[in-house]
């Protein structure tokens, strides 16, 4: 694992524990008490600066001292020695008592009036719906992460996710409730800073902090997949709630009396196989920038219901038919170069669908899987591929030094440009980006990432947004011959009704 000093480059085995140590010992104490007999280098060891950076003098690394031996974040606003009684009076008293609503996709474009109208008084609701609701479901994730063993919460990267969600919660709690038309409208802008701020780094966080946790064996791999898993759910009906608002006041704003479409501007009209075809485009650049332009790519061939059409989320159906389609296309070239075939053996996707649901049958005739399943759809997998895999996020292009305390809380430190991309999986406002970059829908970011950083958790993502929107992931490989990756998503159409935004 990697950590950067006074800008030098330093390998630690304790770079899990020295970046957060202590921050949270009043609140878990008796966490604390019960691991420092089995963990006591990950919790409580203080580390030896000076063989960290062997060409730096002491004077050079004492700023980074100090913070770092201290029982709290210097920079953090609400972690520090008020946070477990301001948790106790305020979170647990006021908002875990609360529960959240689940939410049909119906509601969420009509908001409960069972009209497309869009009436001053929608909008206003809508607006106090969102206000509510997104400050309930983030307590309870707080409380999620409150319970975890003090040595896996303490990790760096989910001290990181923890701070965040308590910045979301302080945010929208101290938020003035929206009454007006010009109350929404400046609901809406906050809304969009929410979304394009540090938060939209808590994805990345939650994946190395799992890695990490599984390389130092801190949590059970079964319970860390159920966590990542229940975080990303709840994660994406968050975004859907505010998503659908912010499209809804869009619309109201541009002088529109209705939304036109069935499910709100979020959900779209989608061909299957022109998504399947630009999947493809994707993947034979990627294949192209792997190898070299002009490589022999294999044959693509779409059979079944070529004329499908149906509601979804464009950027998840993108995410979804890229990624398992990329491992089919890096699989098949692979086994076309170690084999010295003629040709790459084709790839075929096949549609089927009925009333209920949508099914994509990629096949693949590229030698099989290696893995067993419960790698492929693990976030924590075995120690040396986690290893791998956190190395390789740690090389992904501005991730390696970022801290929230750097660029959240101290206006002097914010960078003029955004030092983050292509690490997150959700938007990013272009405002916040390189000049002339124009990387606003991260999630494609990490779909379309070069291929040296193989991050082995495409798979268990997919799986993750497949059962979501009422489907499923699944892969049937027979070794020495391929691979059939059957993606399922439900109709949306059909589940209109279904209280769909329940992942809280």
């Amino acid at each position: 694992m990697q950590e950067y000093v006074g800008g030098t480059t330093v390998k630690s085995a304790t770079r899990v524990s020295y970046r957060s140590l202590g921050w949270r010992t009043v609140r878990y104490e008796s966490h604390v008490r019960n691991s420092l007999g089995s963990h006591p280098g990950h919790i409580s060891q203080i580390p030896d600066f000076s063989k960290y950076s062997p060409t730096k003098f002491i004077a050079e690394l004492a700023p980074y001292v100090s913070p770092t031996l201290c029982a709290y974040p210097l920079q953090s606003k609400y972690v520090n020695q008020q946070h477990y009684y301001q948790n106790k009076g305020i979170l647990e008293k006021h908002y875990l008592s609360k529960k959240p609503h689940p939410v049909s996709l119906s509601q969420l474009a009509q908001y409960f009036d069972d009209s497309n109208a869009l009436t001053k008084q929608k909008i206003v609701n809508s607006g106090r719906f969102v206000q509510q609701e997104l400050v309930t479901r983030i307590a309870h994730k707080i409380h999620l992460l409150q319970t975890l063993p003090f040595n896996v919460v303490n990790n760096f990267h989910f001290s990181q996710v923890y701070e965040s969600y308590y910045n979301i919660f302080e945010r929208f709690r101290r938020y003035p409730t929206v009454k007006t038309v010009s109350d929404n409208d400046k609901f809406a802008v906050f809304l969009q800073g929410i979304l394009s701020d540090f938060n939209s780094l808590n994805l990345p966080h939650l994946i190395m902090g799992a890695l990490e946790s599984r390389i130092l064996d801190l949590y059970p791999p079964h319970k860390m997949d159920e966590l990542i898993s229940s975080l990303l759910r709840a994660r994406i009906s968050r975004r859907l709630i505010v998503e659908e608002h912010l499209s809804m006041t869009s619309n109201y704003q541009s002088g529109k009396k209705e939304n036109t479409l069935v499910l709100g501007d979020i959900f779209q009209e989608c061909s299957a196989q022109e998504f399947l075809l630009g999947a493809k485009a994707m993947c034979e650049k990627f294949i192209q920038d792997m190898y070299f332009e002009g490589i022999k790519l294999p044959k693509f061939v779409i059979d079944g219901n070529l004329e499908l059409k149906f509601y979804f989320l464009p950027l998840h159906l993108k995410y979804l038919l890229g990624e398992v389609l990329r491992n089919s296309y890096e699989a098949t070239m692979k086994e076309y170069i170690r084999l010295g075939l003629d040709n790459p053996e084709p790839i075929t996707v096949t549609i089927v669908s009925n009333e209920q649901s949508f099914i994509f049958r990629i096949s693949d005739r590229a030698g099989g899987i290696p893995h067993d399943e419960k790698t492929i759809w693990s976030f924590g997998k075995s120690k040396q591929l986690a290893s791998e895999s956190l190395d390789n996020f740690h090389k992904l292009p501005g991730l390696q030094t970022i801290s929230l305390y750097d660029y959240m809380y101290d206006d002097a430190k914010k960078p003029t440009s955004h030092p983050y991309k292509f690490t997150s999986l959700e938007p990013v406002s272009a405002s916040n980006l390189p000049s002339g970059h124009k990387f606003e829908k991260p999630l494609l970011g990490l779909l379309e990432r070069s291929s040296r950083y193989k991050l082995g958790i495409g798979l268990a993502m997919c799986k993750v947004y497949a059962e979501y929107w009422n489907g499923d992931l699944t892969v049937h490989s027979i070794n020495g011959y391929g691979t059939d990756t059957v993606l399922k998503l439900g109709n949306l159409m059909y589940h209109t009704d279904r209280l769909q935004l329940d992942k809280v």
